[in-house]
């Protein structure tokens, strides 16, 4: 990710002479993106996204090809998910087949693929159409490549601290080379990242083919039974390093939940706030477990009882008890 500085933001703006823009070949046509200039420290990204078949650019109401990237324009939630899922190679249709995704959108095949692999960010919460941040497309993105996000937060920004919501998948793809924060004029590292302001969809091309660079795509040939067996347990939530998996769970006053931990780090689970724990205290761990370790709590209070991971507090979750 870098900033946008003037010069910059003078490459957004269409270009009229379709010879200046990039042309691709998407599903065996040859497509100009117009507003892609050949000279745009994106456009490489945007060409090898586009034919690969990650992206296509805008289509019209008869969803024909516009020609139009859109490389300013702010990526909703749903748009990065498609793009995570796509890039890291899972098929989204055989998942959207056997998978519920809960939700009426164009994006529900993808957001089976978020609910069956326990994606962040993605929950029955998610408002899939609204602009994503630049935390939530680090975290969709560490989740679909699985990415090891175990590494504690290091010292590369200013403004991401423990407590940032997905500090450790900023952290991760940092490490890794796919994101690298904000720079000035010259060039040089700034020291920030900005994880709360939006991103857009020239910066998530970057992140898309940097990722794919680095790992590949992990979601090659996986199915949803890969999953869905442990999944299909009653009140059971799996802690992995995309964070816990359902983000939200359901169930009746008096039943019990019980917490596994599937990665090599610790699990301390404990209620809100952190690291007070005070909205329900009884519902803290008080220690943290390892490795195939699990914690069991019964739910005697109605109520929405919002959680997380002691260790990792960017790791949230919640119980609601009806």
């Amino acid at each position: 990710m870098k900033t946008i500085t003037t010069s910059a933001l003078a490459l957004f703006i269409p270009i009229t002479a379709s010879a200046l823009g990039i042309q691709v070949m998407i599903d065996g046509q040859a497509v100009v993106f117009s507003d892609v200039s050949q000279s745009a420290w994106f456009s490489t990204y945007v060409r090898s996204a586009a034919e690969a078949g990650i992206v296509s650019g805008y289509k019209n109401k008869e969803g024909k090809l516009t020609g139009l990237f859109g490389p300013s324009n702010n990526i909703t939630i749903a748009e990065a998910l498609k793009i995570a899922v796509e890039g890291a190679g899972y098929d989204n249709e055989l998942y959207g087949a056997q998978i519920s995704s809960g939700v009426d959108h164009w994006a529900s095949s993808y957001v089976s693929v978020a609910k069956a692999e326990g994606f962040a960010v993605i929950d029955e919460r998610t408002r899939l159409d609204t602009p994503a941040t630049r935390a939530q497309v680090s975290a969709i993105f560490t989740s679909a490549f699985d990415v090891d996000t175990e590494t504690p937060v290091g010292n590369r920004y200013d403004d991401v601290t423990f407590g940032t919501n997905h500090a450790f998948s900023i952290e991760a793809l940092s490490r890794d080379g796919v994101v690298s924060g904000d720079t000035d004029t010259s060039g040089k590292a700034t020291g920030t990242f900005r994880p709360t302001e939006r991103i857009n969809r020239a910066e998530v091309a970057k992140i898309v083919s940097e990722a794919r660079a680095k790992y590949g795509t992990p979601g090659n040939g996986k199915s949803p039974s890969d999953t869905e067996a442990f999944q299909a347990e009653d009140n059971v939530v799996a802690y992995t390093k995309s964070g816990f998996s359902p983000q939200v769970l359901r169930i009746k006053k008096g039943e019990s939940v019980t917490f596994s931990n599937m990665t090599t780090g610790g699990l301390w689970v404990a209620s809100d706030p952190h690291p007070a724990h005070t909205n329900l205290s009884s519902f803290n761990a008080l220690k943290a477990v390892m490795q195939g370790g699990t914690y069991t709590y019964t739910f005697t209070q109605i109520g929405s009882w919002s959680y997380h991971n002691h260790a990792d507090a960017s790791m949230k979750g919640t119980i609601i008890v009806e």
